[in-house]
């Protein structure tokens, strides 16, 4: 019988003021601290909130998080 996996998602939002990066290690990172087993990302999303001067204050990242569900 061949070994079937299955995954279970998590959406997550990652922000970060420096890149979209450390948007991304910041959501899974405090992922990681409260479940364990993530097993790969995908992004989905990608956004910039702007200042007054339409410059970039911060980037925001939505990420679906796989994780893998014992059988």
């Amino acid at each position: 019988m061949a070994n079937n996996t299955t995954y279970k998602m998590s959406k997550l939002v990652g922000e970060s003021p420096d890149s979209i990066e450390d948007a991304v290690r910041s959501a899974l990172a405090t992922s990681g601290e409260k479940v364990h087993g993530q097993s790969w990302a995908q992004i989905s999303e990608l956004r910039a909130s702007l200042g007054p001067d339409s410059s970039v204050e911060a980037w925001q990242v939505v990420v679906e998080v796989a994780f893998k569900v014992d059988p």
